[in-house]
């Protein structure tokens, strides 16, 4: 036990969650904020677009998923550079091209304009978000760190939701350009905020660069106790080669198959909620200004849901809360079958598909932090979130397809995305076992 009492990972646990944890918390929130506001404007700007430049919405399915695509490559192959020259740079460098490139969003002028734009800001977003959870998780005590990270990671509904209830004021008052230039001018400010007050990972540091002369200034801050000669990584922290091939080794290699899948599957269900939501409302005869409002509904159900079910992680019910999360959803599904298409009646059920969808995607951000140690958790969570965002990809352009190419009524197009559900709840019960071994 003597040798493990100056353990950084110890030491950080051991302690309050203090103000400048805190601090980590919220500045990393906003990081994931602002990617939720993002992921939510091109669907809300797509109406607006095919008034202003006469083309059918059906056009917009590339600029829907550039944002995504982009996020596959800045999770898969940057973020993992976290790993190695540390969160703080890869947050403050990814921020800057959010601005710059939402900035470059609302000066376009043509759909492949849309798309260069979009697919920059999906690389910003994707180097910063795996680094933003990793960080937050390495400061934060160890008793409450999914419920933590939950608050962190529901910057992606509450985002969403402000760009939902924003949007309608802004596009009426200066156009849908009005919606990336917001989404430009805040990036660059948290960039700013970042490189001023947002500190690199002790843990890290102490796992991967041990003599790294920032080590004893942020143990005084976050581990004031530690004697600074004598503090120390555990051996499994250390990992001499962060890639994706360590992910696949004897002790990793299930839960990462596992968790691919369940955030490939989960986010193709929330993003072909995002994208094709306000067209399938407006369909059911909702209005225009309805029907976006509907569209975040999702979100606000996740804001709840997201809290529930990471504190029932922390609690070690983790299977069972997300087999019921994906039961309830698979329940709304084939609900809307039933249920009349008023406003009041479907707002009660994307509220409840929402806080399964949404509220499950919290919990599976937390477990990407918590599966791998810290000099491969970067690389971790920006694959399994790199693979995720390859069913987001996808679920823009399968939306659109099935829109496009089959008469069916909008309660039918909800009713499709029930087996993926009931996939995910599969694959929750077999993380039973890989998480054991």
């Amino acid at each position: 036990m003597i040798q493990h009492t100056n353990e950084i990972g110890r030491l950080i646990d051991a302690g309050a969650l203090t103000r400048q944890k805190t601090a980590v918390v919220v500045l990393c929130g906003l990081v994931v904020l602002l990617d939720g506001y993002d992921i939510q404007t091109m669907a809300l700007a797509v109406p607006s677009l095919t008034d202003e430049w006469g083309i059918d919405a059906a056009a917009f399915a590339y600029a829907l998923s550039a944002s995504v695509l982009g996020m596959v490559v800045g999770t898969a192959a940057l973020a993992p550079f976290g790993d190695k020259i540390g969160r703080r740079p890869m947050l403050i460098w990814g921020m800057l091209l959010v601005g710059l490139a939402s900035a470059g969003t609302a000066l376009s002028t043509a759909p492949a304009e849309l798309v260069l734009w979009r697919l920059l800001t999906g690389i910003g977003l994707g180097m910063t978000l795996p680094n933003a959870t990793a960080l937050t998780s390495e400061y934060v005590p160890q008793h409450n760190r999914a419920f933590l990270i939950a608050v962190m990671y529901l910057g992606v509904p509450l985002g969403a939701l402000i760009a939902g209830f924003i949007a309608p004021l802004l596009i009426d008052a200066a156009s849908w350009r009005a919606i990336f230039l917001a989404g430009g001018i805040l990036p660059l400010a948290l960039a700013v905020a970042l490189f001023a007050y947002i500190p690199e990972s002790v843990r890290l540091l102490v796992a991967q660069r041990p003599n790294d002369p920032r080590i004893p200034a942020l143990l005084r801050r976050f581990a004031p106790d530690a004697d600074t000669a004598t503090v120390h990584a555990l051996p499994e922290d250390r990992v001499a080669k962060p890639s994706v091939l360590a992910l696949f080794t004897a002790q990793y290699w299930a839960r990462t198959a596992l968790l691919w899948c369940l955030f490939a599957l989960n986010l193709f269900v929330l993003f072909v909620l995002i994208s094709w939501l306000p067209t399938i409302l407006t369909d059911a005869g909702w209005t225009r200004p309805e029907a976006l409002r509907g569209a975040v509904v999702i979100q606000a159900g996740g804001l709840v849901g997201g809290l529930i079910i990471a504190k029932l992680v922390d609690l070690g019910r983790t299977v069972a809360v997300l087999i019921n999360a994906y039961a309830i959803v698979a329940v709304g599904f084939a609900l809307f079958l039933v249920v009349p298409g008023t406003v009041p009646a479907w707002t009660i059920l994307l509220l409840v598909v929402g806080a399964g969808v949404s509220g499950s995607q919290v919990a599976l951000v937390a477990l990407s932090a918590i599966f791998y140690p810290p000099s491969l958790r970067a690389t971790g969570a920006g694959w399994a979130s790199g693979c995720g965002r390859v069913g987001a990809v996808l679920a823009p352009l399968a939306g659109g397809l099935v829109l496009g190419r089959f008469d069916l009524e909008p309660e039918q197009h909800l009713v499709l995305l029930i087996p993926p559900m009931l996939i995910c709840g599969l694959c929750v019960l077999l993380l039973r076992y890989a998480w054991r071994a």
